[in-house]
């Protein structure tokens, strides 16, 4: 089994080698249908099907590579739209309109660039390539299409951009997709991937890097569909700023209360005719997971339900007399956690 890599300090190396000691060996290669159920999600059973994993992501990587690139301090990842080439990035990086910017390719190559529009809320922005010539790019893919547990592929800078060093790969799964916030993975995130490119395993870029979450094991990207829902805004140089936390945003919870202590949240009394009652919610129900995140503390139920509105609905996983139940509960305004 080849074991090298042509990007070096991948995540994938890693999890190549660890799946491929614990896999069974064998000798009939991976079907083309079996293949597409594991990019989906699934579990490469043996090393046949753990190689074509390999060379699909492998290919993927160098298909992708070129198109993603760097600036000060930061990421970002070319496409061609409207007969035009553009950058796109995180707001947080860009800022503003109208700022020249120099852009570098992952062979070594320079573009110009101008900062166009930059939406604060959703982290997302657009910049205007302005060097002429043929530029390497990819497709703009659809975020909601994406699936809890699907494989998808990071890249970025970490650290900023070195010479020697391509962007590092970094394979991963999906943890959560909101109807409204951030896309969840556990792609190990850094300082200088902002802006850079999330990829599903068809290579089109369904999210943007925005920031890590409470650990490095879950980190937050734009999802593509705010980008290209807000594409006129964006090219037309509009810049939307952030809510201030605490104002202008209610606050959202489940309309029950949660009693935190040892172990995981216990739920309080639940009112008759709610749509928590409706939903089956029972008091003394113990919280374990939100949207498939293992919740045990205050803060980590906060951190979750910030990424979801009053009027959005979300799967919780509880514990009622030694038995687990998944229940979809509406969120609503108000604290009640």
């Amino acid at each position: 089994m080849n074991r090298s890599l042509p990007i070096p300090e991948s995540r994938w190396a890693a999890t190549t080698l660890l799946l491929a000691s614990a896999l069974p060996a064998q000798a009939t290669d991976a079907t083309a249908d079996r293949l597409a159920a594991i990019l989906a999600g699934g579990e490469p059973q043996n090393i046949a099907e753990l190689e074509a994993m390999q060379d699909h992501v492998q290919t993927l990587i160098q298909r992708v590579l070129p198109a993603t690139v760097s600036l000060s301090g930061a990421s970002g990842v070319l496409v061609r739209r409207d007969d035009a080439t553009y950058m796109l990035c995180a707001a947080h990086v860009t800022r503003q309109a109208e700022k020249a910017l120099n852009i570098r390719l992952s062979d070594g190559g320079r573009l110009r660039g101008t900062s166009l529009g930059a939406n604060h809320q959703s982290d997302v922005s657009l910049v205007r390539i302005d060097s002429a010539g043929e530029h390497p790019t990819v497709e703009i893919g659809s975020s909601s299409s994406l699936q809890r547990g699907q494989w998808v592929l990071m890249l970025g800078h970490p650290s900023g951009r070195k010479n020697g060093r391509t962007a590092p790969a970094r394979l991963g799964r999906v943890l959560r997709v909101p109807e409204r916030g951030y896309v969840v993975t556990d792609c190990t995130m850094q300082a200088g991937d902002s802006g850079g490119p999330l990829f599903d395993m068809q290579g089109r870029v369904v999210g943007i890097n925005s920031r890590i979450s409470g650990n490095l094991a879950m980190n937050m990207h734009a999802p593509i569909d705010a980008l290209v829902e807000q594409w006129e805004q964006l090219r037309e140089g509009q810049v939307t700023e952030a809510r201030r936390r605490g104002r202008g945003r209610p606050r959202s919870g489940f309309g029950v209360p949660l009693v935190f202590g040892e172990g995981c949240p216990v739920f309080g009394a639940v009112p008759e005719g709610g749509g928590a009652a409706e939903a089956g919610l029972q008091p003394g129900d113990r919280l374990f997971e939100i949207d498939g995140t293992e919740v045990m503390s205050r803060r980590s139920v906060m951190r979750v339900l910030r990424d979801f509105r009053p009027g959005d609905s979300v799967t919780v996983i509880v514990e009622r007399n030694g038995q687990g139940h998944e229940l979809t509960l509406p969120i609503v305004e108000g604290d009640g956690r």
